[in-house]
Order: structure tokens, then sequence, then C-alpha cells
């Protein structure tokens, strides 16, 4: 056998394990959302792109999750595929785990083929109990934001990860849990849902990273968020009574009073690490939705319907009726003695 005969089977071998149209396989979008709740349960939800660039069918893809025994979440997972026309077909997801190595690799096969030249975009959802550790009220979890492999001709390779592919963070903590400590730096951390939730935007947050973060229980976040509940309850009861076309003008003003002491002034004090000046702000808030819900009560008093309490019918009273009962009952002797 020749040397050219002997390097083009082995050529063929190499095809044969390692498909070329995998490694052609882009990934877009990789973008992580991961909620910590307070008894420690993580839940993730992985949104992805993938653009077949190359000339066989794309089965699937896998990733590896840093815990075994994850559980998989069907009504987190879905997606569609895209062609370059943009037209769009829906293509689910299945789902399944691996335990190897102490770790899950999750297997995701698509309801079919992702077909040359167009895109899967969609979503897995996960859940796992051993993911963060909790130690009484503090919080630690690592994430890492590895690559997943593509799935073609049932073997698994690498994809490529263009310079503007979309890989994102946001980590949600738990209610009045602040972040302590964290690695890489994140573009911002934000309070949303009465959540502290660092976030990595794509120049931040790059594959091959992982995600540190140590958390513990704040008193003064927990005030923030406590008169952040209360201030969606009030503004959830002057929304009503306004659909009811009752005037809540001065219910709105301390409403509003109080979202500037707590979120524009409490809240950047917070940030700012200067407690007392967020404790007195707060309270400030507190006052006035505490005069919220007293404008709302008067307005109540004076609207029964608004507390469901229909006024009650209105008797007639005996003393009144009496008088008019004689004067009859005298014109009409009158009248029969005359005749």
């Amino acid at each position: 056998m020749t040397t050219r005969k002997i390097l083009v089977y082995f050529l063929i071998m190499l095809l044969t394990v390692y498909p070329v149209s995998a490694a052609q396989v882009a990934l877009n979008r990789w973008v992580l959302n991961v909620t910590l709740h307070d008894d420690g349960v993580v839940e993730e939800v992985i949104q992805a792109e993938f653009d077949n660039n190359g000339s066989s069918p794309l089965e699937g893809f896998s990733f590896t999750s840093p815990v075994p025994g994850v559980e998989i979440e069907d009504n987190q997972s879905t997606g569609v595929t895209v062609s370059s026309e943009g037209g769009m077909s829906f293509n689910s997801p299945g789902v399944k785990q691996q335990i190897v190595s102490g770790k899950a690799n999750i297997i995701v096969t698509f309801d079919k083929p992702v077909e040359a030249g167009k895109k899967w975009n969609g979503r897995i959802g996960l859940k796992a109990a051993n993911w963060a550790v909790k130690q009484d009220s503090n919080y630690s979890i690592d994430i890492p934001v590895n690559s997943p492999q593509a799935v073609s001709s049932g073997k698994s390779a690498d994809v490529s990860v263009p310079a503007d592919a979309d890989i994102r963070a946001q980590v949600f903590l738990p209610e009045s849990v602040e972040v302590t400590s964290v690695t890489p730096t994140p573009f911002r951390i934000l309070f949303q849902y009465d959540r502290m939730v660092p976030t990595w935007s794509p120049d931040k947050l790059h594959i091959g990273d992982t995600i540190s973060i140590k958390s513990s229980y704040s008193s003064v976040l927990n005030k923030i968020t406590g008169t952040d509940i209360k201030w969606r309850e009030l503004k959830a009861r002057i929304n009503e009574a306004e659909k009811k076309g009752t005037d809540v003008s001065e219910a709105k003003t301390h409403l509003n009073n109080a979202e500037d002491y707590n979120t524009n002034q409490a809240l950047q004090s917070y940030w700012k690490k200067d407690y007392t000046a967020a404790l007195e702000s707060n309270a400030h808030a507190n006052d006035e939705l505490n005069q919220t819900e007293n404008s709302l009560s008067g307005v109540a008093k004076e609207n029964p319907q608004l507390t469901g309490n229909q006024p009650a019918e209105t008797s007639k009273t005996p003393g009144f009726g009496a008088p008019a009962a004689i004067f009859i009952l005298t014109l009409a002797y009158l009248v029969i003695r005359r005749k």
C-alpha cells in the first residue's frame, strides 16, 4: 500500500470519528439564568442558539452540570428551528442525563435534526438541591460557564464561539441576601423582584469562566425589601380603587414619596454601605406607606363599596309615620260624622 493510500484511509477514519459538520456548528448564544432559593435549591434556565454551518444535520448538543442527580424541568425546556429566511418551526428538545465522575452530563436531543444552514434557538431548565452550599444564613455557589458540544452523526464535537457571541448570566439571590464576594466582576448588581441580582454582560463573561459568589443575610436589605413588598401591595389597592372611579390622589402622593425614600434614597445609601442613612430613609418610607394606608382606609369609609360591604338598607322609623296615621284616621272620622 502506497503512502498516499495510507494517508487517504487515515483521513477517512478521522472524518468518521470526528464529523467535520459538527466542528462547524457555531454557538451564538449561551445565557445562564440562575435562581438560588432560601433553602439552597438552585434552578437554572439556559438559553442557547446554535448555527449549523456544516453539511450534516445537527442532532443536538451536550453540556456538563457540576453536580449529579439534577432534575430536568420539562416545562422550562423548549425550542424552535429557524431558517435563513426567518421561518420558524417548533422543535422540542428531549433532555436526559448521564452521571460521569461525580457530575451530570446533560444530553439534549432535538425532536427533528437541524439541517445545514439553519439555527436552533431554545432553552433548557434544570433544578439541583446539592449545588449551592448553605450554612446558616450564608450561601456560596460556583457556576461554570463551559462550552457545550454539538452532537452530529451520533458523535460529539467542539463548537466554535464567534467573537460576538452572546455569553451572559444572571444570578438571583434569596430575598434579603447580599453579595459579599463575587468573581468575575459583574457588569452590575441589580435589585429586581426583591432580590439582589449579579449580572454579567458579554464583555464581562467568557466561555471557560467560573462564576463564584458568596452571600449572606442583611438586616438592612431585609427592611428595604419588606418596604418594597408593602409598597407594591398598596399600589395594587390604589389601582383597584382608581378603576372604580375613586379619587385616590392623596394616597398616590404618599405612595410616590415612599418610593422615593425607599428606592432612590435608602437603596442608594445601602449601595454605598451607609447603613445609617439607609435605615433613616427606609423609616421615612414606612411613614409614607402608613399615611398611604390611612388615606385608603378613609376612602373606603366614604365609599363602602371599596371594602366589599354594601350600605345597609335604610328602615323607616315609626316615630315619623305615627302622626300621619293619626291625621288620616281623624280625617276619616270627621267625613263619616258629617254624613
